[in-house]
């Protein structure tokens, strides 16, 4: 199964709910609550049943979606030099936020981001140029730190270009939420 770095832009006023009541992250996400039984992934998958739930909530702004297919962690260890840590906004993709309960939606819980944080990040991204980033690109240092999806040693022009174009569009996504006033929902699936 791939790990796919997902990024979902919303409001402030809908992270609050969100933090007040986490199931509800399902229901953003995934437009359900989500069972168990409904995880499983096998012959019979398609026989998902929708958890029975009295909250109706729906999220006031639907937002936009973005990810970056499986170059997220290496972004991430361009932008920090760290493989599962690293502090202040650059290190939002695996790092930081609000933890949104401990509801899993794919791989751990979602994490948000208040759209006061949001420009932090937006801010600290734009100083951050694709060439800067290219030089750090080291195969030898991506295999040694086990950077996801650990594909390095096939072309490393064409694997790095994948990761530094993806940051691109990252980058683009993340300024425009920030110059629109809004939250961010980060999670991999």
């Amino acid at each position: 199964m791939s790990m796919i770095g997902n990024f979902r832009t919303t409001s402030d006023a809908d992270i609050d709910e969100l933090l007040e009541r986490p199931k509800r992250i399902e229901l953003m996400l995934y437009g359900e609550y989500i069972t168990e039984k409904s995880r499983k992934k096998g012959l019979f998958s398609f026989l998902k049943k929708k958890e029975t739930h009295p909250d109706n909530w729906r999220p006031r702004d639907q937002g936009d979606e973005f990810d970056v297919d499986k170059a997220w962690h290496g972004i991430h260890y361009l932008l920090t030099g760290s493989a599962w840590e690293g502090s202040g906004p650059e290190a939002f993709i695996v790092v930081g936020g609000m933890e949104i309960g401990d509801v899993d939606v794919g791989y751990g819980p979602a994490r948000a981001f208040k759209s006061k944080e949001v420009r932090e990040i937006a801010d600290k991204l734009r100083g951050i140029e694709k060439e800067a980033l290219m030089k750090a690109c080291d195969k030898k240092k991506f295999f040694k730190n086990e950077i996801y999806p650990e594909i390095w040693d096939e072309k490393p022009e064409s694997c790095f270009g994948y990761v530094l174009e993806y940051f691109e569009d990252l980058k683009r996504f993340v300024v425009k939420a920030a110059e629109n006033g809004k939250a961010l929902i980060v999670y991999i699936n």
